[in-house]
């Protein structure tokens, strides 16, 4: 289905790509959550007038640095083991962060201390971020947020390929 070309009003059907692709963990080595989450949270903190950024790619070595926003780091994973997030949280220590996974354990709670400010999980992407997003589509009869996190979606994919053929 070609996103572009839906009409403006044909929010349902953009909300369930977005929704299909958030939920799209396995098979991509996580490129599919990385992509769609930034595309998510950058469309949502954009309404707010702040700014996230994404200067790597998915299978850069970027120090645990996946999105950059305001006095925080955002480390994104669909790696769900303890080891992971223990990884994770050894690089830029002092640094504060997000974390951003498909689910949060009490296991995951316990070990987030002062430098990790909040966790967001694939239920809070899609019951939080995108369904605010929407609701704000839905009283203008206008998909434009909608819309912009598949083309950001689309430029990330975009470069994620162009990295992956000069790397090649």
């Amino acid at each position: 289905m070609d996103t572009c070309s839906l009409p403006v009003e044909e929010l349902e059907q953009r909300r369930a790509l977005v929704d299909s692709y958030l939920s799209q963990l396995t098979g991509n080595r996580g490129e599919m959550f990385e992509v769609v989450s930034f595309a998510v949270l950058r469309e949502y903190f954009r309404t707010f007038g702040f700014a996230l950024q994404r200067f790597s790619t998915t299978h850069a070595n970027d120090g645990g640095m996946d999105f950059v926003g305001g006095e925080a780091i955002y480390q994104v994973t669909t790696d769900e083991s303890i080891q992971k997030v223990r990884r994770d949280l050894a690089k830029s220590p002092g640094t504060k962060r997000v974390l951003v996974r498909p689910t949060v354990t009490s296991e995951i709670d316990d070990l987030c201390d002062g430098d990790v400010l909040e966790t967001i999980e694939l239920k809070d992407l899609l019951n939080h971020f995108i369904a605010w997003l929407l609701a704000r589509d839905s009283r203008s009869r206008k998909s434009r947020h909608l819309q912009r996190i598949l083309e950001t979606a689309l430029a990330e994919f975009r470069r994620e390929n162009k990295a992956e053929s000069t790397s090649a």
